[in-house]
């Protein structure tokens, strides 16, 4: 095949009959495939400008583009590449007017919608604590994104309340960016002309992650008999519980015509025994369109099922056998390891272990670089800056620093901005403001208005520097630090931000696409940190692999999660362990322990039936007490030998 294609990929890469589905097992080349579709349609004299792809993260867009730069140059500049929410972002800011916003508009993080939120409430006089705010922002977005019908009148209300709130901050939530162009696509023939020309060729990765709303966003660019491409692995959905839709992978034939479904079954990630271990266990679920991996890289070790007495226990030996296997592999790092959990508060032992045993390891989705607090200042100001009309921003802005403008100030100041029907920031300006302390607030509109003229006509280091002088921002970031230390760390991290800002210049963007190319930054798309044992939930692996993964908590209850038995979701929690599974290319280790505490009590814990479910050819269950296998003692020899080889040569 060319281009070392197998079968399968060459015709998915080359078919060229409209609708087509390429069901893609775990590790069998998809990226490989989308990105080599790409290039053989601009190869093919398709343009550039009327092939879009989207995916799920940013960070695999990044990788899509920069494969297609490495393939086909410049010609791959005008390729539209980019997440479904990027998508929509861009359409929403070409066609702002026709969904009552202009240009400039923010976009509205976690964050700021509940300071809306808590807003319509308080107008409303319901209850506005953290709890009911939190509850409202998830009914409204199930709302929106179709989890949820609209069954109770005052829910409604709140969500058009919320709507219009966020419309006369010039803003959109997350869930706007799915919404909103869906309307424009149904409601404006030339704007779905316009995007449809744009999408002749719409490819979509990761398609099993969909959500209904996008489905429909999907149906809406795409003729049904259209050139769309879907690349998804129904094994591998694990996010029903934020509103993926396994259901779209069904419906494709039905929606578009003559559907051509391929499947990629060659696997290049995993040894035999892992992938007959995770075929076994995943046939177990109806709801598939059926496939079967195979590996080749041949049968690999068997893959070992621990149980030790308690997590203490559990995380002792795993941390021990880390230390083993990196003894006897010199080639590997520490980051070829990865522990999994299903619950995060299984990583506890797992790092006390690790950090007794002195091996390095990163624990990930910890806190954002976007979320600490003077970040978060430094973009309340950059946002209100780029959009008079972002409320939400002014609020922080003008409490950093202080300037004693309490709350019953910026209350009786919200009050005339109602009365004006204009923003809180031209409220300062206004000819008409009487208050105690009109000048004060004269002056923070003064300065934003200032720095607004500098980031439109200036350098765009003098502009950062004089928006960290002017707003006295810097002097308060220092002066807050609790030491030295503290300081340095916060300034390092406002200097990364006015590296990146100056790069983002560099590139031809300006403030509007910096903040939103900032918002749509995934938390949970972090560096990967080189030199360390990574930790994570299952849900945060989709996509990564490792050389040794070890599964802790395999139990009853824990995975499968009890919840998801009592609510009859076994199938997703089947096919959480089986992205668990695949997540190895070497060595599998499934770990339990025979107790664990729960409520201030010991309590005995039972096996996960998963453990039951697969191949029990390919599982080697090592004694309790000590691994008495032939192949585990050939593991302690080879040990003790590089050990001693070591004290010999006085290491």
């Amino acid at each position: 095949m060319s281009s070392g294609l197998n079968e399968a990929q060459y015709r998915a890469v080359h078919y060229r009959g409209g609708p087509m589905l390429v069901l893609a097992g775990a590790g069998s080349g998809k990226t490989r495939v989308i990105t080599e579709r790409i290039a053989v349609l601009v190869e093919r004299d398709v343009p550039e400008t009327a092939i879009t792809a989207v995916t799920f993260t940013n960070k695999a867009a990044k990788e899509m583009r920069e494969r297609l730069k490495a393939r086909l140059g410049d010609r791959a500049k005008a390729l539209r590449i980019c997440t479904f929410h990027a998508l929509g972002l861009s359409m929403v800011r070409e066609h702002a007017p026709l969904v009552g916003r202009k240009a400039g508009l923010s976009v509205f993080s976690v964050a700021e919608q509940k300071s809306v939120m808590r807003s319509v409430l308080t107008d409303m006089k319901l209850a506005a604590d953290g709890d009911q705010v939190d509850r409202m922002i998830s009914r409204v977005s199930m709302l929106k994104s179709g989890m949820l019908d609209a069954q109770e009148n005052q829910l409604e209300v709140i969500r058009q309340r919320y709507d219009e709130l966020l419309t006369r901050m010039n803003a959109v939530d997350f869930d706007d960016l799915i919404e909103l162009p869906i309307r424009l696509l149904s409601g404006h023939d030339d704007v779905r002309a316009l995007w449809r020309s744009r999408c002749r060729h719409f490819l979509v990765d990761e398609y099993q992650d969909s959500s209904r709303t996008q489905y429909q966003m999907v149906q809406s660019l795409v003729p049904r008999d259209g050139n769309l491409t879907v690349v998804g692995d129904d094994d591998q959905s694990i996010y029903g519980w934020r509103g993926a839709e396994i259901g779209n992978l069904f419906q494709l034939d039905k929606d578009f015509l003559n559907l051509e479904v391929v499947r990629l079954e060659e696997n290049y990630r995993s040894t035999g025994s892992i992938l007959t271990a995770a075929n076994a266990l995943i046939a177990n679920n109806g709801e598939r369109l059926g496939k079967t991996l195979r590996s080749n890289l041949g049968p690999g070790k068997l893959v070992r099922v621990w149980e030790a007495n308690n997590p203490e226990q559990e995380a002792e030996r795993i941390a021990a056998d880390i230390k083993t296997q990196r003894a006897i592999d010199e080639k590997s790092g520490w980051e070829d390891f990865c522990v999994l959990y299903r619950a995060s508060f299984l990583s506890r032992q797992v790092e006390f272990a690790l950090r007794d045993a002195g091996i390095p390891y990163h624990v990930s989705g910890g806190l954002s670089f976007f979320d600490r607090a003077e970040i978060q200042d430094l973009l309340a100001y950059l946002r209100l800056i780029s959009n008079a009309s972002d409320d939400v921003a002014f609020l922080r802005a003008i409490s950093r620093p202080r300037r004693g403008v309490g709350d019953k100030a910026l209350g009786l100041l919200s009050d005339f901005s109602q009365e004006q029907q204009c923003s809180l920031l031209e409220a300062c300006l206004h000819d008409d403001l009487e208050h105690r302390l009109a000048l004060t607030l004269r002056e923070f509109g003064d300065l934003i208005s200032g720095l607004s003229h500098m980031f439109e006509h200036s350098e765009p280091d003098d502009a950062f520097d004089a928006l960290l002088e002017r707003s006295l921002l810097e002097r308060a970031i220092r002066n807050d630090a609790a030491d030295e230390a503290e300081e340095d760390r916060r300034m390092n991290n406002v200097m990364d931000l006015r590296r990146w800002w100056l790069s983002h210049q560099e590139a031809g963007g300006n403030l509007e696409s910096f903040l939103q190319h900032i918002f749509l930054l995934s938390d949970n798309e972090q560096d990967e940190p080189e030199g360390r044992v990574r930790l994570m939930t299952v849900h945060a692996a989709k996509g990564l692999e490792f050389d040794s993964v070890y599964i802790c908590g395999v139990e009853d209850g824990l995975f499968p999660h009890k919840n998801a038995t009592l609510e009859n979701r076994m199938e997703e929690e089947r096919r959480l362990m089986y992205v668990a599974m695949t997540r190895a290319r070497f060595r599998l280790t499934l770990s339990s322990a025979r107790t664990r505490r729960r409520f201030g009590q010991v309590e005995k814990t039972a096996i996960s039936p998963f453990l039951k479910e697969t191949d029990q050819a390919v599982l080697r269950w090592v004694d309790r007490e000590a691994e008495e296998s032939p192949e585990a003692q050939q593991d302690v020899a080879d040990f003790m030998a590089l050990f001693e080889a070591n004290i010999a040569a006085g290491r």
